[in-house]
């Protein structure tokens, strides 16, 4: 029986850096890749397409929320926000 491709790991991104697409893309990679997953399973595991997987964690402009945010929740990722009230 012969394994499939192997999946390189790759580091986590500066999460301190300001939030961008850029950055919910690199670290979503980066999760994915050190839980193992190639795209084509985690985009099963996260219920949506490899094309959106592949859209979300190059950055491409015009992937819907409710799909950043179901990848993020399948893959234990968690992002908050912080109050504003005290920064004004």
């Amino acid at each position: 029986m012969s394994k499939g491709k192997q999946v390189k790991s790759l580091p986590t991104p500066d999460l301190k850096q300001p939030l961008s697409l850029e950055l919910v893309g690199k670290a979503i990679r980066a999760r994915r890749t050190q839980q193992g997953l190639d795209t084509k399973t985690a985009a099963m595991l996260c219920d949506v397409s490899v094309v959106t997987l592949s859209k979300i964690e190059n950055a491409a402009k015009g992937v819907r929320m409710d799909s950043i945010l179901k990848v993020m929740t399948a893959l234990g990722i968690k992002m908050s926000i912080e109050s504003w009230e005290n920064n004004i």
